[in-house]
């Protein structure tokens, strides 16, 4: 057990004073990893966050119903009642059109040019929450009202919710495809890069062969050597995704505070950066496992 260990120990600082040697060719090589773990963590990163702002929406669906301008009080009890009997109506409130006008002089600070308006340009109104968002109900719903003379607009307000989900749903399937796609072209970055590596020390493994040296004792530099690049590779990735959520942050944060909101952009989870670190480690120690084998296998024939 010590001997292994010890061989593994010389493997690791065998690996570390190649990295050492050619310190310019090793950060080129590390940057070209981390750029293909940036790109789609970077891409999964975004769809997580958000994922996050679409959590904190109101999960009920919404509707505003606008009355014609001469509705009557006999209009309004009759859509009150319409509303009263729907069965995917949860609770609506009606809006008078004179609170309506009080309430924008308040807020809107021109009283003075409202009053001079003489008639009230706003109608009365109906927010309706909806106890499910079901494409049927609500097209049903929406068919009801309208043909009623008294209804002059319909709007839903969570259409763009549900378009906002739909779009965290398309970007989770992009990520997982650019992630896939990135996997493979790591995998075969680490096989060049080690069959590199390999052709440059050709005349050394064949020394070693010769005096007895096994397979596993020439595979393993190679094995450390991919192992050591992507998990360096996916740390400089890390950073790459941390340093642009960084400069986004400002822009987001003055964005969101238009609308009233506070939101940063975060990176995922230590479990997820985890998982993400170990999923490169293994497609560098696949790649160059399979150009270890090829060339080994082209030495003993």
């Amino acid at each position: 057990m010590t001997h292994w260990l010890r061989l593994h120990y010389l493997a690791f600082l065998a690996t570390l004073r190649l990295l050492a040697a050619n310190p310019l060719g090793s950060l080129f090589n590390l940057l070209v990893i981390g750029i293909a773990v940036a790109l789609p963590l970077g891409l999964y990163t975004l769809v997580s966050n958000l994922q996050g702002m679409a959590g904190q929406l109101p999960t009920e669906p919404q509707a505003s119903i606008f009355l014609q301008a001469k509705a009557t009080t006999a209009d309004i009890n009759r859509i009150k009642s319409l509303l009263a009997s729907d069965a995917n109506v949860k609770q609506s409130r009606h809006i008078d059109k004179t609170q309506a006008l009080k309430d924008l002089e308040q807020t809107s600070g021109m009283g003075d040019l409202l009053a001079g308006l003489g008639n009230n340009p706003l109608p009365d109104s109906f927010e309706l929450t909806l106890k499910h968002g079901d494409a049927n109900a609500l097209a049903e719903l929406n068919e009801r009202l309208k043909a009623d003379p008294a209804v002059e607009h319909i709007q839903l307000d969570s259409e763009w919710a549900q378009r906002l989900s739909s779009i965290v749903s398309l970007g989770h399937e992009a990520a997982i495809t650019v992630a896939g796609l990135f996997g493979a072209a790591l995998l075969l970055i680490t096989a060049n890069l080690i069959r590199m590596q390999i052709l440059t020390r050709r005349e050394e493994i064949e020394v070693s062969k010769l005096i007895g040296a096994t397979n596993s004792f020439i595979r393993r530099p190679f094995l450390y050597l991919a192992a050591v690049q992507g998990v360096l590779g996916s740390l400089i990735g890390i950073g790459l995704v941390a340093a642009g959520l960084s400069r986004l942050n400002g822009p987001v944060a003055q964005l969101a505070g238009l609308y009233g909101q506070s939101f940063q952009l975060s990176l995922p989870a230590i479990a997820t950066l985890a998982l993400s670190l170990l999923c490169v480690a293994a497609l560098s120690l696949a790649g160059a496992s399979l150009s270890v084998r090829k060339h080994l296998r082209l030495l003993d024939a």
